[in-house]
């Protein structure tokens, strides 16, 4: 391929990547810019910063992305973290000692309402929209006591200093979708319910007509609510309002109170049933010897057989609803951990299959743990088996379902029509790209767009069924698939660089016989590739009818009793 050739298919890919940006629906145009011959893990010369780049495009980023201003009780700035200060003074005046000096006068009296407001209603936080000199591109910000400001955005200030009882935090969110503000929202905007039902609605991508019907109202009636909206926000057209919402969401997870207890807001609007989520038991994080955290969940009996839990990609350690309760009363604990970078889990500085699988045996062995079964399903196979040889003799089994062997796959005629597969045979022949798209994910995607990608996995007959008739199965890819990313996307590209870049793991220290679980519409891989891959170490096959990748889903309670049975 030439020079020319290769920079015309990488601008085709930067290309797709910020038209999904701006509009995630259209994602399956990403598989077809995937379709390019494959490039080496690094990012091809001329891309330097393209992550970087869509990330912006899509408002993305880490704390320091959050802009955070302290103004005393008097009105002076008393701190500033770098973003605060870069944002306002490109965009809103200068800050200055004696006070912020607006371009636009409104926000003077604006920023003197919030106070207002918070002293009336003893609040913890108002949204504000401010506005630049020309009376457009409205900033939302969030304006909190001082007191208030989470340690997370307070440490991006140059220098903690003393608050006193009058100052405020004005608070300009990195833009991050979430669906925690509603609460917010509609009482700093003093919206009714059925106005935050809309502004919800058009923010996970429906049209007017498709709220209409889902919220079984008349086009009219949402036509007159959207009027509303527009007129208490100081909005002038749909696509605002979709933005100011996707601004005022990033921050919502910080004002969360950080020891648990009741929430700061209480989202009016609850996205998804969250049920395996409310009877999960709480996420620990255990300390590793190099101070990374790893995150893991304790299901079922402390007291009972013990199974180590490896999620596949994209994944947290939160497992089906009524697991807790089923494994307790089969006398199993399990433990699941969530992979480096994934969850709530600290990313590794050397990400391969061996290292990453070090941090779940670091914790078996802090719990004193022998007598040990692992589980894991699709592409969490080669972290499971690596954990199984490091543990040794302390492994008696391992149960895999729907085993995907790493490294590069080629396309196979059969793959067409099963988008899900095309996008990881793609993505694994073009690793590069995995920041980007992972990041889209993290920071871009609406429910709406989660059905999607969950009901494009059910490509396979079998799979499609089965959602059909166990619609709560959405709700739990949805939640665990946001859990996954809702501290960064690094892991899930880290994962695909990994698995791209490596070689099958070397099973010759393996010494606990593998059961095979495999479903015979799986659109990724035959159960033959799998059998292939493990060699003598399986030691018992089985063919599940009229099911693919949801294997795991379908059967995970029949999993639970083979596990049982020990």
């Amino acid at each position: 391929m030439s020079a020319a050739q290769s920079k015309a298919n990488v601008s085709l890919v930067i290309e797709t990547m910020y038209a999904i940006a701006a509009d995630p629906e259209r994602w399956e145009e990403v598989i077809e810019a995937l379709d390019v011959p494959a490039q080496d893990d690094e990012a091809p010369q001329g891309t330097e910063g393209v992550t970087s780049l869509v990330r912006a495009a899509t408002g993305g980023g880490d704390r320091a992305d959050v802009g955070v201003i302290v103004v005393s009780g008097a009105g002076g700035a008393v701190a500033c973290n770098p973003a605060g200060e870069s944002l306002f003074q490109h965009r809103l005046g200068r800050i200055e000692a004696r006070g912020l000096s607006f371009l636009n006068p409104s926000n003077h009296e604006a920023l003197t309402q919030a106070r207002k407001r918070l002293r009336e209603t003893r609040g913890r936080q108002v949204i504000v929209k401010f506005l630049d000199e020309s009376d457009e591109g409205p900033h939302f910000a969030y304006v909190t006591p001082a007191a208030a400001l989470p340690p997370g955005l307070a440490a991006t200030l140059p220098q903690p200093s003393p608050r006193g009882e009058g100052d405020i935090a004005i608070v300009f969110p990195a833009l991050e979708t979430t669906d925690r503000l509603w609460a917010s929202v509609r009482e700093s905007f003093g919206l009714t319910a059925a106005e935050t039902r809309l502004a919800a609605r058009l923010k996970d991508g429906l049209s007017l007509k498709e709220a209409a019907d889902d919220m079984a109202v008349s086009l009219n009636t949402v036509r007159n609510q959207l009027r509303a909206i527009f007129e208490k926000m100081g909005l002038n057209r749909q696509s605002e309002l979709v933005r100011a919402l996707t601004q005022l969401g990033a921050l919502a997870q910080a004002f969360e109170d950080p020891a648990g207890g009741a929430r700061r807001f209480s989202p009016t609007i609850i996205a998804t049933e969250r049920a395996a989520a409310e009877t999960a038991p709480p996420v620990q994080l255990f300390k590793l010897a190099d101070g990374r955290r790893l995150a893991w969940r304790d299901y079922g009996d402390p007291g009972g057989r013990p199974v180590l839990v490896i999620t596949q990609d994209l994944a947290s350690s939160l497992l089906p609803r009524g697991t807790n309760a089923l494994a307790r009363d089969m006398g199993l604990r399990m433990i699941a951990t969530e992979r480096a970078g994934a969850g709530r889990s600290d990313p590794h500085p050397d990400f391969t299959f061996a290292n990453v699988a070090a941090d779940s045996v670091a914790l078996i062995r802090h719990l004193g743990i022998d007598g040990l079964q692992i589980t894991t399903n699709t592409d969490g196979a080669a972290y499971a088996l690596e954990a199984a040889m490091q543990l040794g003799d302390s492994v008696s089994r391992i149960l895999l379902a729907s085993g995907r062997p790493p490294g590069l796959q080629a396309e196979r005629e059969r793959d067409q029509g099963h988008t899900l597969t095309l996008f990881w045979r793609r993505i694994y022949r073009n690793p590069w790209l995995s920041d980007m798209i992972f990041e889209m994910m993290q920071l871009s995607l609406s429910r709406a767009q989660f059905e999607r990608y969950a009901k494009a996995a059910a490509s396979a007959p079998g799979d499609g069924a089965y959602l059909k008739s166990h619609p709560e199965l959405l709700d739990f890819i949805i939640d665990y698939t946001r859990e996954s990313v809702a501290v960064t996307a690094r892991g899930a590209a880290e994962a695909i660089r990994c698995a791209a870049r490596s070689v099958a793991p070397d099973l010759s220290d393996l010494a606990a016989p593998i059961t095979l679980w495999h479903g015979d519409e799986d659109p990724m891989n035959g159960v033959e590739e799998v059998q292939a891959w493990l060699g003598d170490h399986v030691e018992t096959t089985r063919i599940f009818p009229g099911i693919g990748r949801f294997l795991a889903h379908k059967h995970w309670a029949e999993a639970m009793a083979w596990l049982a049975r020990g």
